[in-house]
């Protein structure tokens, strides 16, 4: 009887089955290619330490992660307005791109379909901007503090009775109307009215608490209907207010206020991204302004003259 098997037989065998000469050869391999990567890496040295964490390495880079605590430079001195061209929706936002996270929390509901489902570019565009001075943030911060809380009241607060005698629809979309209620809300804010409005130069504190001004019809009404006195004291009222300059898209959205107080300056036009125009740039543009109908005119008197 012949021992011996067939070569071909022997080799299936040995190829589906799970012998131990099979294993033997996985765990040579992985022991050459284990040895092989100890011997090629270096060892660290004294004088090359490794960053036990990489959040650390990162931080240290000039492009690094920022700490949310630390504000960007430059951060509330500008407050962007977006509005809705068709549905006259007023979001405010610290920078010219909205964020569509906290953009949606300043929509209430005001009825089925009536909230945008999500931001598009193309429905929305900057309406004004409302630029500080330089190292104002606070300030910034503050009025944007005012505006939002403003905004919420009236979304919540229904002052006129007709509201209730229209159906939701209607009613859904006067509340979404929020052009008009937001350049009032500006003009009152840039004014200084509001507890703990830092738009007020060293706000008068009674009690602990910070008070801002009374202006307007409240003023008058303050001081028993003199008008006369009224106004002598609200003119030095406003000697104590921060300078702030309001960039319009269309001039004609700041006739939506009754009023604007001397400390605000209107420019038609919107400022450039990640530039800024100082109160010098700003009179030099009215001066320029003022002085090209005068050099128009000279030169075209001029040749009249010669003849």
């Amino acid at each position: 009887m012949n021992t011996l098997r067939p070569l071909p037989l022997l080799s299936s065998r040995l190829l589906f089955s799970n012998g131990a000469r099979t294993t033997t050869i996985g765990v040579r391999y992985a022991s050459t290619e284990a040895a092989t990567a100890t011997a090629t890496t270096p060892e660290p040295t004294e004088t090359a330490s490794v960053p036990a964490i990489q959040g650390e390495s990162n931080s240290k880079k000039p492009g690094g992660h920022r700490p949310r605590s630390i504000l960007p430079p430059g951060h509330a001195e500008r407050i962007w307005v977006h509005n809705h061209f068709i549905a006259n929706h007023i979001i405010y936002s610290f920078t010219p791109e909205m964020n569509p996270t906290k953009a949606f929390r300043q929509f209430a509901y005001t009825g089925k379909k009536l909230v945008p489902a999500k931001l598009r570019k193309d429905y929305w565009r900057p309406m004004a901007v409302v630029e500080f001075g330089p190292g104002r943030g606070d300030v910034g911060r503050s009025v944007f503090h005012k505006l939002r809380e403003l905004k919420k009241r009236h979304q919540l607060e229904w002052d006129d009775p007709a509201m209730l005698q229209m159906d939701r629809r209607a009613r859904g979309r006067a509340l979404n109307d929020e052009r008009g209620n937001a350049v009032a809300d500006i003009a009152a804010v840039l004014a200084g009215r509001g507890k703990g409005n830092r738009v007020v130069v060293g706000a008068v504190k009674e009690g602990g608490e910070e008070k801002g001004l009374v202006v307007g019809g409240a003023a008058a009404e303050a001081e028993g209907g003199n008008a006369a006195d009224a106004k002598k004291k609200r003119e030095s009222e406003l000697a104590g207010l921060q300078s702030a300059t309001v960039y319009w898209a269309n001039e004609q959205d700041k006739y939506y206020a009754e009023e604007w107080t001397a400390n605000v300056t209107h420019v038609v036009g919107l400022p450039e991204k990640g530039a800024k125009k100082t109160e010098e740039a700003v009179v030099e543009e009215e001066e320029a302004a003022a002085a090209a109908p005068a050099e128009t005119e000279a030169a075209a008197e001029t040749p009249k003259t010669e003849q």
